[in-house]
């Protein structure tokens, strides 16, 4: 909240906002090809910040060009960063000229850091009335914090006061230039006091008050602290100068220099339409658009039949339009219709309450008359509906048999298509394309104990929140159907696609699949039974009772108690207990394998065998999954409620479970899935003649790997294949000698020799793995064989460990991505099928590369064949798409 007796002086990081903005977003470009990425985060974050504390002064303050006086202090001073690039330097003479067209000072001082001018500007006392806020994800800063002074972390929007500070550092402000100092700051290369982390800093400061107190104090101190603090003197002194903030730099201390000035129009105009930062200009009302942005939104209640009736002759004639249903659940298959809301005309939207509790505020007509114009609405093949998750209002309105045979648009999709590695909620996509701040859920219901249905909602507040989500939707379309117009595979791909897509995904989540309950409640009495004897078991290893799902009691027992070593720590410097740690623990401890076992387990009972009966709808007697079309980058679908991809496949355990997915009777379950789909795309994509070879002529890849790896002259044993497809597997996600030693269980040495061998043999895939990482760095994204973009934005950034890590994404994202959009096609062929032909048979389920249908007994031979057929023949790639089908009574014995 914005406190009207008091002025705020903002003091903004330019610095920290501008790499923030270039490696958060994908490398935007506006229709000349310019990078407008940074241009965009930097234009957006600003305006938010003016809107929230709407500041009557305002400074961004960047680092200046060149090396500053500390370079001369410590000559590897953030050398371990590299020079900016040339995407982001061309974009910030943009950034500063917008700045200054809205009238905001702008400082770069030379010889001296942004930090240095910063806390210059927020150390004078302005009086009771100027609050000072700084806004910076730079840690440093946090040491100017005071009653006067807070920082706004730019990473998380959290507000950090005194009270914040001592929160996030365990320590006060005023200590903040010591801790600081002990600890060292790894990302400008600046030094700390050899193994003093966070806590031991807090921990030491807090009992002796100050870096000053902890020296005079040395003998007090034990063991590898005080022989390290004694020798670290030289490290001190140097830290302390380069950590040290600057506050008499030469810059104007008179507040009403930086003074809000009036804005420049033109000069705004100008950028604003040259780099396409069409939300930035419906912001600041620049006068292009300011006409459209001062029109007052028209929600109207539509409660009596005329008018009702009216409201569907219109939206026949306008044969566009967007909808929205408001209901009972998040859940479609439980929810019951409470209203629905149309839009045609931008900033005008009606909202029709149905289902209300308060039956005086529903509409005046007969409930099934109602229906009968939805369905005639709906079914009309020359109207196009646009919808935001439309998935899910499609199966509301299918439990009142409302059938989609209409053009259909989604939002959601649309912004996934545009830029799958961003949120794409309505809320999300109206604060980013409409900078319009929506009416949240949780302000109309409630939250927690106090949340309330939507059906309890009183009609005032129903037809403002359902009204303004139609009128965005439509808004959204428009905005977003235009931006996808520029780029024709990616309007392919939406279109041919992942729209049909739409349509395909509702239909299996309405035909859910039948669930053995009586089976999985047998199998949640055996887990309980084996989860207390391995309890047993534990407590005995540990030699006490303790609770194994406390992460801070096993660190306890492992690393006090049986002084196990120390293989990883946390973020927080904490000894690890995550799975990694625990496999490396059980090859020299019993404890860890058996805490291992018991976390399995668990999670089996937990998540699947105590739910999925549990889950089951009481009306259909079936589960229904919900399938996510816009979570992974890829392309992929995952699901939830449950997660189906998540149940373990080798395992008995997991076996068992997928028994319990059972056909009706008189029905089989068919299992279809890709052999090796994403090695395949690999030697398409790579040109890999060997790998291109061993497809055609129909050879076993993994045997050929396993002949190259381990130089073997007779055909190789089940180990070494099974080594081999890790290999083949592991690399399409750019695994490394480390991980490829883990999993195999070797030495880091001979696992880098493995892929030596392999690189040998298919030389085609190192030369493309080597060619994506290149043309990534130098585009920000990688595109699938149908178009599918998928950004990668820290492709370029410094942290080895971040670009190495974007880098195997680049890798596997085409790879991956490419084998899923070739699923969806064969999904949406089937779908096709399915829907002309008479026989008895519906697809029940998608997991990985796999199809699953439910098929009348006496047709499973034909579906087998039509399926195989419409699988393999879907996309053509230089080598075959070879589909394995099974048949059996459960999901179990089809796989």
């Amino acid at each position: 909240m914005v406190d009207k007796n008091v002025n705020n002086f903002i003091l903004v990081d330019g610095s920290s906002y501008l790499y923030r903005a270039f490696y958060a977003l994908p490398h935007l470009k506006n229709a000349k090809g310019d990078h407008t990425g940074a241009i965009y985060g930097v234009t957006n974050m600003l305006s938010k910040l003016i809107r929230l504390h709407n500041p009557k002064y305002l400074c961004v303050i960047f680092d200046a060009k060149g090396k500053n006086f500390r370079h001369k202090v410590y000559k590897d001073y953030k050398a371990n960063r590299s020079s900016m690039p040339i995407e982001l330097s061309e974009q910030v003479i943009p950034i500063i000229n917008f700045i200054e067209s809205l009238g905001i000072k702008v400082l770069q001082i030379p010889n001296v850091e942004a930090d240095d001018v910063i806390a210059t500007l927020a150390t004078p006392n302005y009086g009771k009335n100027i609050k000072v806020i700084i806004s910076s994800g730079d840690k440093d800063l946090a040491q100017l914090v005071n009653d006067n002074v807070i920082l706004i972390n730019s990473m998380d929007e959290k507000r950090l006061d005194i009270k914040g500070v001592i929160e996030k550092f365990g320590v006060h402000p005023d200590k903040i230039f010591d801790y600081l100092v002990l600890v060292g700051d790894t990302s400008d290369n600046i030094p700390g006091v050899d193994k003093i982390g966070p806590k031991t800093a807090m921990r030491l400061l807090e009992k002796y008050g100050s870096l000053d107190g902890i020296i005079e104090n040395i003998d007090a101190l034990k063991g590898k602290v005080q022989e390290n603090i004694g020798k670290s003197s030289e490290t001190i002194k140097l830290a302390k100068k380069l950590i040290k903030l600057k506050t008499d730099v030469d810059v104007k201390l008179d507040l009403d220099t930086y003074v809000i000035d009036k804005r420049d129009e033109s000069k705004l105009s100008e950028i604003a339409l040259k780099y396409e930062l069409k939300n930035i200009m419906d912001y600041f009302s620049i006068e292009e658009v300011q006409k459209k942005v001062n029109k007052k939104s028209s929600y109207k209640l539509i409660d009596n039949e005329e008018e009702f009736i009216e409201l569907i002759s219109n939206l026949k004639k306008h044969k566009v339009f967007a909808f929205d249903t408001e209901t009972t659940s998040l859940d479609a298959m439980q929810a019951d219709l409470v209203g629905i809301s149309f839009s045609y005309s931008e900033r005008q939207a009606f909202y029709i309450p149905i289902n209300h509790e308060d039956a005086g505020g529903n509409i005046k007509m007969e409930k099934e008359k109602i229906y009968n114009y939805l369905r005639e609405l709906f079914s009309n093949k020359n109207i196009r509906v646009i919808g935001q998750n439309l998935k899910y209002d499609m199966n509301v309105l299918y439990k009142y048999n409302i059938i989609f045979s209409c053009r259909i648009e989604d939002t959601m999709i649309l912004s996934y298509i545009y830029n799958s590695s961003r949120k794409h909620d309505l809320d999300s996509l109206a604060d980013r394309y409409l900078d319009h701040v929506t009416i949240k859920y949780k302000e109309v219901v409630g939250s927690g104990v106090k949340q309330k249905s939507f059906s309890e909602v009183g009609i005032k507040k129903a037809v403002a929140y359902a009204c303004e989500d139609s009128d965005l939707t439509f808004r959204l379309y428009n905005y977003l159907s235009n931006k996808l117009t520029t780029h024709e595979e990616q309007s392919n791909l939406y279109h041919k696609i992942e729209l049909p897509l739409v349509k395909v995904i509702a239909n299996i989540e309405q035909n859910g699949v039948m669930i053995d309950s009586k089976s999985l409640e047998s199998q949640s009495k055996d887990l309980e039974s084996r989860i207390k004897d391995i309890e047993k078991n534990v407590y005995k290893y540990a030699n006490k009772e303790f609770n194994i799902s406390s992460p801070k009691q096993i660190q306890e027992i492992f690393y006090n108690d049986l002084n196990l070593p120390v293989l990883k720590k946390t973020p927080k410097g904490q000894p690890s207990t995550n799975e990694e740690v625990m496999e490396e623990l059980s090859l020299i401890h019993e404890l860890p394998k058996l805490i291992l076992q018991f976390r399995n387990l668990m999670k089996l009972k937990n998540t699947y065998t105590d739910k999925l009966g549990k889950q089951v709808n009481k009306n259909t007697k079936r589960l229904h999954t919900s399938y996510n079309q816009t979570i992974t980058i890829t392309g992929r679908l995952s699901s939830s409620n449950p997660n189906l991809q998540n149940i373990p496949i080798k395992t008995n355990d997991g076996k068992n479970i997928r028994k319990t997915f059972i056909a009706k009777k008189g029905y089989k379950i068919i299992s279809a899935d890709y052999s090796q789909i994403e090695l395949r795309v690999m030697a398409h994509l790579s040109q890999d003649k060997n790998l291109l070879n061993s497809f055609l002529n129909g050879e076993d890849v993994h045997s050929s790997t396993a002949i190259q790896v381990f130089s073997l002259k007779d055909n190789p044993n089940e180990e070494q294949r099974r080594a081999a497809k890790a290999i083949n597997f592991g690399l399409i996600y750019g695994i490394s000698s480390y991980g490829l030693s883990k999993q195999l269980k070797i030495d880091k040495g001979s696992a880098k020799d493995y892929i030596e061998k392999y690189f040998i043999k298919y030389n085609g895939i190192k030369d493309f793995m080597e060619r994506t990482k290149i043309e990534t760095k130098k585009i920000g994204y990688v595109s699938t064989l149908l178009g599918r973009r998928v950004y990668i934005p820290n492709i370029t950034h410094n942290n080895f460990q971040i670009r190495s890590a974007a880098e195997r994404t680049a890798i596997n994202a085409p790879i991956q991505g490419t084998a899923a959009d070739i699923l969806k096609i064969a999904m949406i062929n089937i779908d096709k099928w399915i829907n002309n032909t008479s026989y008895p048979i519906q697809m029940i389920m998608q997991v990985h590369d796999e199809l699953v249908f439910e098929v009348h007994e006496d047709f499973v031979d034909e579906a087998n064949l039509k399926i195989t057929e419409l699988m393999s023949s879907c996309y053509s790639l230089d080598v075959p798409l070879i589909v394995d089908i099974g048949i059996g009574d459960n999901w179990d014995k089809a796989h």
